[in-house]
């Protein structure tokens, strides 16, 4: 069976998810605002907006306050696509704090208007978010709920540090999108006990047919100068520091066949020394930059192995993606509670070490029956355990209750880890990845 014949086969039976939600209960939840602070699109946005069209499906009026540049142009209409009202507002000081200070006497005249029953930051890590918790912790009769999509520095500094105890106190809840990110958050800048939980990313059903995938692999190929016939290992990442890139591209200068190439969808403020590390390495030939693109998901179609070797955090919105299109995925983190777990959905390898890296993709492009079983394995998982829907229902129960101070124990971040849907209660190690 062929990688694209396995892809076929279970993307075309897909679950919705079902709420568990009856109507009285969620009687008292009819407005959320979500506000959104993040320099650039990427996986939190597109979370955002799946998390909006979810919430609308099940009968809720959701505001979206995002950023202000022309960049979010496209995703404003990406939101009222969803059923989403749309307010375009700055909220953090990237205009400076006298703008800050007005958008935010802004912000508390829409929450004064709408009233809503949750006001649910979205912030790319543990930096930001301090201001517009605050006016949400003032004008709410509900719940204010920060998510972090990414975990602190390794060393905060004191304005950090400060900034998020004070958020922490602010917010009902803080959730993080990994068990495995709360732990680290836990550790570098640990919140109230009780007051952080884990809700794990989900992704929504792969809704493309495998004529239109087959289309998109061929034409943008083609865009990008690739041979039907090369072995593609890919990624949709942000070119930033944290991401691991470096790494990635020593371990393919290091794992690469004849034909083969290494594709980065994204851009970032790193791309030009990364085009300079791949001409030291002698492989700029073989690497293809696509650049932002505001519709990246039809790029994973053309890659054949996802890799992404982020050594800090987990739970990438472009990794649950690329599984639920039946890629088979390398990840330099994995475990029961991740979509990856090692030689099951996807192979493992140890972070910031490029030559283990290098390892397992020279063992995954070698072995094209690896590849189908691994890439059937990783779509059936994430439709099954990763979904928009149970993202969606996790964080219902957590509005529901968290303004009590008491939230859902299944939840918990501080609580033991549960097991694997896949019975599997242990995490796969660096040594995995040799297996």
């Amino acid at each position: 069976m062929s990688v694209h014949e396995s892809r076929s086969r279970v993307l075309t039976a897909s679950t919705a998810p079902i709420s568990t939600y009856r109507d009285h209960e969620r009687a008292s939840l009819k407005r959320i605002v979500l506000v959104l602070q993040s320099t650039s699109v990427g996986g939190m946005e597109t979370h955002c907006v799946d998390l909006a069209e979810e919430l609308v499906r099940r009968s809720l009026t959701v505001l979206a306050i995002i950023p202000e540049a022309d960049t979010y142009g496209e995703l404003a209409v990406r939101f009222v696509a969803a059923g989403a009202q749309v307010h375009r507002l700055d909220t953090d000081a990237r205009s400076g704090r006298l703008t800050q200070a007005w958008n935010l006497i802004r912000l508390a005249r829409i929450l004064g208007r709408w009233r809503p029953h949750v006001v649910h930051l979205h912030t790319g890590g543990a930096t930001g978010g301090l201001a517009a918790t605050l006016v949400a912790r003032l004008l709410t009769s509900r719940a204010a709920v920060v998510t972090e999509h990414d975990v602190p520095s390794i060393e905060p500094g004191l304005k950090q540090r400060a900034s998020r105890i004070l958020m922490d106190r602010c917010a009902d809840a803080i959730v993080a999108v990994s068990r495995r990110n709360a732990h680290v958050r836990m550790e570098r800048i640990p919140p109230p006990r009780g007051r952080i939980v884990a809700i794990l990313n989900g992704a929504p059903t792969v809704d493309a047919s495998p004529e239109v995938r087959l289309q998109n692999r061929r034409r943008l190929r083609a865009q990008l100068n690739i041979a039907e016939g090369d072995l593609v290992i890919g990624s949709l990442v942000r070119l930033a520091a944290g991401k691991g890139l470096h790494d990635l591209i020593r371990a393919f200068a290091l794992a690469r066949r004849s034909r083969s190439t290494l594709l980065l969808v994204g851009d970032g403020p790193l791309r030009s020394e990364l085009e300079e590390l791949a001409q030291q390495l002698g492989i700029r030939a073989y690497l293809r930059f696509a650049g932002h693109q505001v519709k990246a998901t039809p790029f994973l179609d053309t890659m054949d192995i996802f890799a992404l070797a982020v050594p800090e955090g987990s739970m990438s919105m472009a990794l649950l993606e690329a599984m639920a299109r039946g890629l088979p995925s390398v990840i330099t983190y994995c475990g029961p509670e991740e979509p990856v777990i090692n030689n099951q959905t996807g192979l493992c390898a140890p972070p910031s070490d490029h030559v283990g890296l290098a390892r397992v993709l020279s063992r995954i492009s070698d072995d094209p029956e690896l590849r189908a079983r691994l890439g059937f394995a990783a779509a059936a998982h994430t439709t099954a355990h990763f979904s928009v829907g149970r993202v969606t229902d996790d964080l219902l129960a957590l509005y529901l209750v968290c303004r009590s101070g008491l939230l859902p124990s299944r939840l918990l971040a501080d609580e033991a880890s549960p097991v694997a849907p896949t019975g599997e209660s242990d995490p796969c190690g660096p040594e995995a990845a040799q297996k």
